[in-house]
């Protein structure tokens, strides 16, 4: 025959909410002043090495496995493959990058930034056209060391109007 003893229900609850609390983790330093002005140096050596045309430390900054987004083309994974992109965009004439943190937030050895951008296409022939945009970053901290794991981005200019199609009385 089961009883049912209200001391023995208490003193195991008694037992078993201390054990459970003292399951939880402590919640991390708080580091989001050191990681944001990590995040700002690296974003800064980013328009820096990328309007130098230093395709090779702009790779770098990224992870391994990283990811860009651009518009109008496919997905660029790894750091080969975005210092490949880098290169054929300098070659491009893209420069005089400009970047702009408008929103960056830290939680734990991850991170998003918010931004805008401003650059120059230089074409080889024609003068420079000038662009801006927006971009999101996610960013993993490796080893210490905050770097782009995933980035988009795209221009906030609109698109040239089409040229109007002739008409029937025009053909």
């Amino acid at each position: 025959m089961i009883h049912n003893h209200p001391i023995l229900y208490l003193l195991v609850l008694m037992f078993a909410v201390p054990f459970l609390l003292s399951c939880t983790t402590a919640p991390p330093p708080d580091t989001t002043a050191e990681d944001t002005q990590a995040i700002n140096a690296v974003i800064k050596q980013f328009a820096d090495a990328f309007n130098q045309g230093d395709a090779a430390a702009v790779a770098a900054l990224h992870t391994e496995e990283a990811k860009r987004l651009p518009p109008n083309s496919p997905l660029i994974v790894g750091r080969e493959g975005i210092q490949a992109w880098m290169q054929a965009s300098h070659d491009a004439g893209l420069g005089n990058l400009q970047l702009t943190v408008i929103d960056l937030h830290v939680n734990g050895d991850m991170a998003h930034v918010v931004g805008k951008y401003t650059l120059t296409i230089q074409p080889e022939e024609g003068e420079a056209i000038s662009d801006n945009g927006k971009f999101v970053d996610l960013w993993k901290r490796e080893n210490g060391t905050w770097k782009i794991d995933v980035n988009i981005f795209n221009s906030s200019v609109p698109l040239p109007a089409p040229e109007a199609l002739p008409t029937a009385e025009e053909e």
